[in-house]
This record gives C-alpha cells, structure tokens and sequence, in this order.
C-alpha cells in the first residue's frame, strides 16, 4: 500500500491528467517560415506541444487542464494561418464488410460540416473524418455515426503520420 501512495497523490494533484490530440488543417503549412514560427508559438504555451507539422496539417498534444483547444486555435490563427478544418478519428463498431463502409463514408459526407471522410475500414473499424469546426463539431459527427446501425466505440487519438 505504501508503494501506491505517490501515484495516488499524483493522480490527485492532477499531475498525471489525460493528454488530448488537436489536428487542425491549414493552407501554408508547407513555408519553412510559418510552420517554424507556429510552432514556436504553439510550443511556448504550457500544457501544448507540436507533435507533427505536413504541409497540410498540424497536431498538438495538449493537456486540458492547462489550455483550452480555443486558445491554440487563437494562436495558430495569430501566427497569419486559416484554420480551414480539423480532422476526427473513431473506432466503430458493426463494420463487417466494405459495404458498410461505404454506407457509412455516403452518409456522413452528407452530414452538414463534414468537408471529407478521409477513411473509413471495416478490417480495423476506424474512421478519420475531416470537418468544418465551424459547421460541425467530433461530438455531432459521432451522434450521426450512432443514428445508424453503426456505433462509435471511441473517439482515438490522432495518428502519427511519421
């Protein structure tokens, strides 16, 4: 028992809270310049470090006990970029065969805010989804995903595309 007493105090301190995964979709990404100076800015604010930067796309890890998604938004935004989507991953159950995939891929492409299912397999049952933070939200994409016969397990952490 005395052995579990540090991990407990840690735990109730808050040390030891979840990460979270922001990936966010910009034009411009691909300047050496821009991409330095966002992430340089994005990395200053506690709580926040850039994990990847393509020419499209960013990920931050963030722990939200310390910074709000909005705020690295702002920040990103007030290094000159547009935020032109986010992306959003699941893991689904009831994908049994590559027609149910494709069902699914029609009817959320359909869904208001949703700019492109990136992919959706029924040999692994994830899903990764881009979408207009300002029309849509992951919450509202996982509602519609579980309107149908389908189920969202839970939402995954973003990939590491390196």
């Amino acid at each position: 028992m005395r052995s579990l007493l540090p991990i407990i105090l840690l735990c109730l301190s808050g040390s030891l809270s979840a990460k979270e995964r922001l990936v966010l979709l910009a034009d411009g990404l691909n300047k050496e310049d821009v991409s330095t100076q966002v992430q340089s800015a994005l990395n200053l604010i506690e709580g926040a470090k850039v994990l990847q930067i393509t020419p499209k796309s960013i990920t931050i890890e963030f722990d939200p006990a310390k910074v709000t998604e909005a705020s690295l938004k702002k920040t990103f935004t007030a290094s000159g970029l547009t935020i032109t989507g986010q992306k959003a991953f699941f893991k689904i159950k009831g994908l049994v065969c590559s027609s149910c995939s494709n069902i699914l891929t029609s009817l959320l492409a359909k869904e208001k805010g949703v700019i492109y299912v990136n992919s959706i397999s029924h040999l692994n049952g994830k899903a990764d989804i881009s979408f207009d933070p300002e029309e849509t939200s992951q919450a509202k994409i996982e509602a519609a995903v579980n309107k149908t016969r389908y189920q969202v397990l839970e939402p995954l952490p973003p990939k590491s595309q390196s």
